[in-house]
C-alpha cells in the first residue's frame, strides 16, 4: 500500500509538499501497476463524495450575494500589516511543557520560525526524461538537514538586539503580558548581543539603476 503523509508546518510548504506527494504517488501508481480493484474503490468513493457535495450545496448554497466582506481576511490583513513592521514592539513568554514560565521578553519585530529561509527549500529535478522529483535544497547556511530548532523552533530579537531561539511552548502579544509566576530564566536589562549583522532597523538597499 502506498500512502502520503503530509506534515502541516503552517504554510505554503505544507501545501506544496502535499501536491508534490500526490504527483509522486500518481507516478508510482503507474510504475507499480496498481490493480483495477483499488482504482474502482477509489472511483466509487470519489463519486459518492461528489454526490454528497452536490446534494449539500444544493440544499445550502453558498451565500454569494451576501458575502461583501470577510472577517477572516480582515484579521489576516491586520495581522500581516502589524507583524510586517520591523520596529513593532511585542512581548513573548516562553513556557515549559508543564506550564511553568521559563522566561519573558520584550521583543522588536516578529517571532520567526527557525525552519524558514530566504532561499527555496526544495528543488525540482528531472530523475528521468518524463518525470520530476522534489529534493531538499541547501539551506541558507550552506548545509543540508533540519535547523537546530527542529520543527517547532522559533527565534526573535529583544529590543536590545539579543537573539533568542526556542523550541517549546510560547505565547506572543503586542501588549504587555502579566506574569503571575517568577520566570526560571531572566535576561539582565543591560544584556547586549555578542555580535550583530547591522541589519535590524536598517532600510533595504535600493536597486541600482543600470547605466545607459
Amino acid at each position: 500500500m502506498i500512502a502520503i503523509s503530509c506534515k502541516n508546518d503552517g504554510g505554503r510548504r505544507f501545501r506544496r509538499n502535499c501536491v508534490l506527494g500526490a504527483a509522486v504517488l500518481a507516478t508510482l501508481a503507474v510504475s507499480f501497476n496498481i490493480g483495477p480493484a483499488m482504482a474502482d474503490s477509489q472511483s466509487d468513493a470519489q463519486a459518492t463524495t461528489e454526490q454528497v457535495a452536490t446534494k449539500l450545496t444544493t440544499a445550502r448554497p453558498y451565500p454569494l450575494s451576501a458575502m461583501n466582506d470577510s472577517s477572516e481576511r480582515t484579521n489576516l490583513t491586520e495581522r500581516l500589516l502589524r507583524m510586517n513592521d520591523p520596529n513593532k514592539i511585542g512581548y513573548v513568554t516562553l513556557l515549559t511543557q508543564n506550564g511553568q514560565v521559563l522566561a519573558s521578553f520584550t521583543i522588536k519585530g516578529k517571532v520567526s520560525s527557525t525552519g524558514s529561509q530566504l532561499t527555496n527549500t526544495q528543488n525540482i529535478e528531472s530523475a528521468y526524461s518524463n518525470s520530476a522529483v522534489a529534493v531538499d535544497s541547501m539551506g541558507d547556511d550552506g548545509s543540508y538537514g533540519p535547523e537546530e530548532g527542529g520543527d517547532n523552533g522559533i527565534f526573535f530579537f529583544t529590543t536590545a538586539g539579543v537573539l533568542i531561539e526556542y523550541n517549546g511552548l510560547w505565547s506572543y502579544s503586542d501588549a504587555p503580558q502579566v506574569i503571575t509566576t517568577a520566570p526560571i530564566v531572566v535576561l539582565p536589562m543591560n544584556s547586549q548581543p555578542t555580535s550583530t549583522a547591522h541589519i535590524l532597523g536598517s532600510q533595504p538597499a535600493l536597486p541600482v539603476a543600470p547605466q545607459q
